[in-house]
Parts: C-alpha cells; structure tokens; sequence
C-alpha cells in the first residue's frame, strides 16, 4: 500500500512539474498584466499557451503577469491595478460568454487609457456582444452577418505592410504557420500593420487601433491546438518578437532594440 501511495506521488510529481508552469516573477517596475485565459476546453490550448506567455513576456523584464480564465475578475476592484488586458480565449460557449456587465467593464477599463491586447481566438465574436466589443476590437471573425468569415490552418507569406510603426519598425517579411481568419467583418477603418498573403490577396493579421484612451493591439494568429504536440506559433522567433513589441506599444512601453 505504501509503495502505491509512493508511486502515485512519483506521478502527479511528474505531471505537474513541467517547464511552462513556472512561477509568477517579480518585475517590480514592469506593466501589470492581466491574462485572461479559459475559453473553449475542446478547442485551442489556452491553459498551456498562458503559462508560455506568461513566461516569454517576464522574460523580458517588461511586464509582470497575473493569469485568471474567470471573467468575473473584470467586475472586481482588482481590474483597476492592471495596466493592460491580455485576452486570448474564445468565449462564445455559454460556460465562458462574456456577460453584458463584463463586456461594459473591459470597454471602460480600455476608455479610461488602460491597454487591450486581442491575442487570436478572442476576436472570435459572439452574438450577445455589445456593438461597442466590435468597436474596440476592429476586426471579428463571426458567421452572424456578412462577410461570412472564413478559417484555414497552413503556411503563409507574411509582409510587412506598416515599416514605421514602433511594432514593426526594422523588421522583414517572413513566412509563418498558423491558423489565418480571412474575410473579418469590420468596425471603422482598418490599417493593418501586418498581412497574410493568401489566394493572391493581403490579409490583415495584426493592427492596432484607439479606444477612448486607450490602446489596442490584435493579432489573428496565435492559434495552438488542444493535441498535446500541436505546435504553438510562440514557437517561432519573429511571431513571438511581434507579439512582445504589440505587448510593449499596448502598455505604452519601448522594448529594447525597437527604437528607430
């Protein structure tokens, strides 16, 4: 029995010590942010991708992050020591739907001059969202109305198409692997900074816009599989060297290495 017990603490050892499940750093002087994971459990791998972002942004000593998959959190007093909003879920299950209080609370958190970082599956845009969600995010993926937006996982050219902008500024075209979101349905002007070239066409994969006082940054890529080797984009040098810069002008910080 004592041998079981043993064995049996060898193996939950052994399953929760892995390396993304790293402890929260202390970055005394870097933005608060705040990761809101959860999303659909069958889906994309929010769990394991937050604790990789997590990990990839403290590693640059730039930012200090809180990781939380209940929304809930939006409607405490806590919200207000964040300084920017981190959200990467899929929320259109009925378990994780944004409420119309949470909604109003991410809106004014971004209106008052915080910052909102949309990483891939949230712009996944469900139909009880308010019209200002769509307002604040630019670009949506969604079947309700027209365009009827279009999904495909493959390999694609990706370019440059904004080289003066703090995000981008001496960086070049690379080809990348990812999940691409094509025919968005959009709110207002979009400029991207950055597009997928598929089927002939520039397809807008990250931009940035204002809301309020705020600032936003969306990223369409960032699509990691629930299989346990599907690969993550945050694999890849220059995706994550994006998604720290997209982090930094959201925060409205410099990273080094990124100033003209």
């Amino acid at each position: 029995m004592l041998c079981r017990a043993s064995a049996l603490l060898t193996l939950a050892w052994i399953f929760c010590w892995t390396p993304w499940a790293s402890a929260q750093q202390k970055v005394p002087a870097g933005a608060k942010v705040l990761l809101l994971s959860g999303g659909q459990r069958d889906h994309h791998a929010y769990r394991r991708q937050a604790q990789r972002l997590q990990k990839i942004l403290e590693d640059s000593k730039q930012f200090e992050v809180t990781i939380c998959e209940d929304a809930a959190i939006l409607l405490t007093p806590s919200l207000r020591k964040y300084d920017v909003l981190l959200v990467t879920a899929d929320r259109r299950d009925s378990e994780f739907r944004l409420t119309e209080e949470q909604q109003r609370a991410m809106l004014n958190f971004v209106e008052q001059g915080k910052g909102l970082f949309s990483f891939h599956a949230f712009c996944c845009a469900d139909k009880t969202w308010l019209p200002q969600m769509r307002e604040l995010i630019g670009g949506v993926l969604s079947h309700v109305g027209t365009p009827d937006t279009k999904v495909r996982v493959g390999k694609y050219p990706v370019k440059i198409v904004e080289h003066d902008h703090p995000i981008t500024r001496g960086l070049s075209d690379f080809d990348h692997e990812d999940e691409l979101y094509y025919y968005l349905q959009t709110q207002g002007e979009l400029k991207p900074l950055i597009a997928a070239v598929y089927e002939g066409k520039d397809w807008p994969v990250l931009w940035t816009r204002s809301y309020g006082r705020g600032k936003v940054c969306v990223s369409v890529f960032g699509h990691c599989g629930v299989q346990p080797n599907a690969k993550d984009p945050l694999d890849q040098a220059q995706f994550r060297n994006l998604v720290l810069r997209g982090m930094a002008w959201t925060a409205g910080r410099e990273l080094p290495g990124s100033a003209r």
